[in-house]
Order: C-alpha cells, then sequence, then structure tokens
C-alpha cells in the first residue's frame, strides 16, 4: 500500500488554478518550476508539489524562502516506477476550481496561467489548452489546429489528437464527472488515453496560441519520453487505449482522427526513430506488425489520410514480422523526398483533415503568423484581455 502525507507551507487564499508537479528524484530543479507557477499566475496560482517515492526533505529545502502560498508539498510512497501515480494523488489532492499537470524540468512563463484562467472565462470553456515552447523559444505546434477560427476548438477540425499531453488548465468537476485520470503503472504514454477522454469529453475546449507559454525542459539526462525501449513496453499505452471499451465506442469520425495520430505519432515514428539502420529483432518487428493489424480492424480507412510513403511503411510492417523486411522497408521510406511525404496515394484524400498536405499548411501558416506576431506581444495583466492574440 502506498502512504501519503500532505504538509501545506501556511495559510493563503485559495487560489484559481492549482499546478501538480510530480518529483521522482532529488536533483530536480523543482524551485524554478515553483516559481515560474507563481509568477505564471500573478497571484491566482499555486503548486502542488508531489514526491513520489523519495524522501521530502530536499524538495522542502529547495523551497525554503518562497512565499507560504506558492506550494504544498505531498508524499506518495506506491513503489511504482510511474508518473501517473503522483499526478493522479496531485489532483485528487488540489480544491482550485482550475488544475494543470507539469514536469518538474518544466516551467511556465510570466502570466500564463493568468492568461489562460483569463480565457477560459472570457469563452466559458471548461479547458484551456496551453501553447507549447521549447525552453530556447522554439514553439511546438500542436495541436495543429485551423489558423481562421475563433477561441474554442474541435476536436476533429482542430485535430486535438496529435495534442494528446494535457498541459494547460481543466476544471477540477470535469475530470470528476468523467473520472478521468492518468494510465498508472506505465512508464511512459501515462497521459495519452487521459488527453484524448479530455479533449473528446464534448466540453468546451479554449486554444490561443499567442498566450504565455508551456516551456518544454531538457534538464533531465535520461527523459523517459526519450528512451528507446523495448517496442512491447512503449507501446504498452496505445495497446491499452485501442482495446479499451472508450476507443471502441467512439463514432467512426472520431476512431479514424485517434488512429492517424496512432499510426503515424506512435507506430511509424518509432520504427523511423530506430531506422533501416537499427539492430531489429523479431520481437520488435512482430509488435509492430501486431499493432498496426489491431489500429486497422478499429478504423480501417485511416491510412488514407497517411502520405503514400507513410502508407506503404505501414502496409509493409503490417505484413511480416522478419527484420530484413522491415529494414527493407524502412530504406524505402528514408528514400522518400518532402513532395511525396506530403502527398496522400489518392488525390482526394489529401483535403482530408489529417492529411499531411492540409495538416503541414496549417502548421506553417501558424509558424508564420506566430512569428510575427511575438515580438508585439506583451504579458498581459492578470485582469486584461489587451495582447491576448490568436493566429486568425
Amino acid at each position: 500500500m502506498g502512504e501519503a502525507a500532505g504538509h501545506g507551507r501556511g495559510p493563503a487564499l485559495e487560489p484559481e488554478a492549482q499546478i501538480v508537479i510530480a518529483v521522482h528524484t532529488a536533483d530536480r530543479p523543482i524551485r524554478r518550476a515553483v516559481e515560474s507557477v507563481a509568477a505564471a499566475g500573478q497571484g491566482r496560482a499555486a503548486a502542488v508539489v508531489v514526491c513520489h517515492n523519495m524522501d521530502p526533505a530536499p524538495v522542502r529545502k529547495a523551497l525554503a524562502g518562497l512565499d507560504g502560498s506558492a506550494a504544498k508539498v505531498l508524499e506518495l510512497n506506491d513503489g511504482i516506477a510511474s508518473p501517473a501515480g503522483p499526478f493522479n494523488f496531485g489532483l485528487r489532492s488540489a480544491t482550485a476550481e482550475f488544475v494543470g499537470i507539469m514536469g518538474s524540468d518544466d516551467a511556465l512563463e510570466p502570466g500564463a496561467v493568468a492568461a489562460w484562467l483569463d480565457l477560459a472565462a472570457s469563452t466559458n470553456a471548461d479547458v484551456a489548452i496551453a501553447p507549447l515552447r521549447t525552453r530556447s523559444g522554439c514553439p511546438i505546434l500542436t495541436p495543429r489546429a485551423r489558423v481562421l477560427r475563433g477561441p474554442l476548438v474541435d476536436p476533429l477540425k482542430d485535430r486535438l489528437a496529435y495534442r494528446t499531453a494535457p498541459l494547460g488548465l481543466f476544471r477540477r468537476r470535469l475530470l470528476e464527472a468523467n473520472q478521468l485520470l492518468l494510465t498508472e503503472g506505465l512508464q511512459t504514454g501515462e497521459d495519452l488515453e487521459f488527453g484524448l477522454k479530455l479533449w473528446f469529453a464534448g466540453a468546451a475546449i479554449a486554444y490561443r496560441p499567442g498566450l504565455p507559454a508551456y516551456l518544454v525542459g531538457e534538464d533531465a539526462e535520461v527523459r523517459v519520453t526519450s528512451a528507446v525501449l523495448a517496442l512491447k513496453e512503449q507501446f504498452r499505452d496505445v495497446r491499452h487505449l485501442v482495446e479499451g471499451e472508450w476507443f471502441a465506442g467512439l463514432r467512426p469520425p472520431e476512431r479514424d482522427a485517434i488512429a492517424v495520430k496512432l499510426l503515424r505519432g506512435h507506430v511509424l515514428s518509432a520504427a523511423l526513430r530506430r531506422g533501416s539502420g537499427f539492430a531489429w529483432d523479431p520481437a520488435d518487428c512482430q509488435e509492430l506488425s501486431a499493432l498496426t493489424s489491431e489500429i486497422a480492424a478499429f478504423a480501417p480507412g485511416s491510412s488514407r489520410a497517411l502520405s503514400r510513403p507513410d502508407a506503404d511503411l505501414l502496409a509493409a510492417l503490417r505484413g511480416t514480422g522478419s527484420p530484413a523486411d522491415v529494414r527493407r522497408a524502412l530504406q524505402r521510406r528514408e528514400a522518400a523526398g518532402p513532395l511525396r511525404r506530403s502527398l496522400t496515394r489518392h488525390l482526394a484524400d489529401n483535403l482530408r483533415s489529417e492529411a499531411p498536405l492540409r495538416s503541414n499548411a496549417s502548421s506553417l501558416l501558424a509558424s508564420v503568423l506566430g512569428k510575427a506576431r511575438r515580438p508585439l506581444r506583451a504579458f498581459p495583466a492578470a485582469n486584461s484581455p489587451q495582447g491576448r492574440k490568436d493566429a486568425t
């Protein structure tokens, strides 16, 4: 049984938003993360720091001297090497109207949470999706939303399936009503089903890419999401999703959109990341074949939204468990030029929302407009709508 203990850091007014930060080792830059939450909230947000299977003393020491309302520190000792446990524990312990999650290596831009709260208030949204940037300032263009739209987004038209990382703010009552939890026991991908269920719950979702951003850090020497795992382990999150009742019960267009994300963002990317020069073993090849077949059974038309080289690679992976065949298929995909990688096999399929031509065009236009507008943006005051710009 896991044991948990909470330690408040002094009396304070209830914040409008609480950001849950999971910490697994004492060397994480937790003070920087908590300070960024305070600066992002402008008096309206606080951090919930969950020390996971570790002594909390170094964390409390790192936070010494901060304002008492900046964070509360909780302990969770469950003996499970998965970030889902501490995130779920922190979300259940939160009391604010809006909650969010954050990695201990990450940070928030000044005014971010205040701007997200204002966006949710002005649109009556239950979810405010955070814009993403690297700490060096490079935008991460997910979701690949339409450029010409209002502040609210549609899970299908705006390709929310591509952004399963649930970063931003969501109403706590929405999580409770839909019993949304991160998938416990997974080393990676614990947020896949959580994020998709959040987007397709029927709630009002707001997204303005010009607002202050969530900054993705790269401080950890080994980030689990960047490690090369055996594919059977790496795909546990995908199998958990596609073999569950929720995915099977979706409408066909929703299953197709999610299947395209799974095929392109998980199956094909895992194969391409390893590449034709990888020491492929039969177990990994068989896992690729079995998973692509399983996804195709739920969404048989999803591969039509892939580029022709990707569709050809997918068909090859599905049809073989041989390392030699997988290497040859990857060599053919690696030789494909940019134009071929942008076009589907059938001309009409290029008009699909998930097709590379349309989604890449949306990303390119959003990037151009973002670069033009970001230098003009001043972080808005907590109660001011000024400066909240969208790529429209």
